[in-house]
Protein backbone atom coordinates (compact mmCIF):
# COMPACT_ATOMS: atom_id res chain seq x y z
CA UNK A 1 0.00 0.00 0.00
CA UNK A 2 1.28 3.61 -0.63
CA UNK A 3 -0.41 6.60 0.10
CA UNK A 4 0.84 9.38 -2.05
CA UNK A 5 0.27 13.28 -0.12
CA UNK A 6 -0.79 15.84 -2.98
CA UNK A 7 -1.67 18.36 -0.67
CA UNK A 8 -1.04 19.27 2.96
CA UNK A 9 -2.42 21.59 6.12
CA UNK A 10 -1.99 19.54 8.54
CA UNK A 11 -0.76 15.80 9.86
CA UNK A 12 -0.75 13.86 6.55
CA UNK A 13 0.39 11.03 7.89
CA UNK A 14 -2.38 10.52 10.34
CA UNK A 15 -4.64 10.79 6.97
CA UNK A 16 -2.89 8.42 5.64
CA UNK A 17 -3.21 5.90 8.55
CA UNK A 18 -7.03 6.13 8.13
CA UNK A 19 -7.17 6.26 4.33
CA UNK A 20 -4.95 3.30 4.51
CA UNK A 21 -7.32 1.17 6.55
CA UNK A 22 -10.33 1.94 4.77
CA UNK A 23 -8.82 0.93 1.87
CA UNK A 24 -7.17 -2.59 3.02
CA UNK A 25 -11.29 -2.66 4.37
CA UNK A 26 -12.97 -1.80 0.96
CA UNK A 27 -10.56 -4.15 -0.62
CA UNK A 28 -11.56 -7.35 1.93
CA UNK A 29 -8.71 -7.40 3.46
CA UNK A 30 -8.86 -9.19 7.37
CA UNK A 31 -7.89 -6.98 9.83
CA UNK A 32 -9.26 -7.56 13.25
CA UNK A 33 -10.13 -3.94 13.90
CA UNK A 34 -10.36 -0.98 12.18
CA UNK A 35 -7.75 1.89 13.11
CA UNK A 36 -7.14 6.08 12.86
CA UNK A 37 -4.50 8.20 14.00
CA UNK A 38 -4.68 11.71 14.74
CA UNK A 39 -2.45 14.33 14.86
CA UNK A 40 -1.89 16.22 18.51
CA UNK A 41 0.28 18.89 19.97
CA UNK A 42 1.37 20.08 22.79
CA UNK A 43 2.11 24.42 23.40
CA UNK A 44 3.27 25.77 26.23
CA UNK A 45 3.92 29.56 27.73
CA UNK A 46 5.66 29.61 30.83
CA UNK A 47 4.15 27.34 33.52
CA UNK A 48 1.19 27.08 31.46
CA UNK A 49 0.22 24.22 28.68
CA UNK A 50 -2.33 23.53 26.08
CA UNK A 51 -3.05 19.97 24.27
CA UNK A 52 -4.29 20.65 20.88
CA UNK A 53 -5.81 17.77 18.80
CA UNK A 54 -5.98 17.52 14.94
CA UNK A 55 -3.70 20.20 14.61
CA UNK A 56 -2.57 21.66 11.69
CA UNK A 57 0.55 22.77 10.04
CA UNK A 58 0.95 26.05 11.49
CA UNK A 59 0.50 24.28 15.10
CA UNK A 60 2.56 21.72 13.84
CA UNK A 61 5.41 23.97 13.39
CA UNK A 62 5.44 26.45 15.96
CA UNK A 63 3.82 24.05 18.46
CA UNK A 64 6.74 22.77 21.41
CA UNK A 65 6.07 19.58 20.73
CA UNK A 66 4.14 16.89 18.17
CA UNK A 67 2.61 13.79 19.99
CA UNK A 68 2.54 10.65 16.77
Amino acid sequence: LVSEVLESNGSSSMASVCGSTLSLMDAGVPIKAPVAGIAMGLVTQGEHYTILTDIQGMEDALGDMDFK
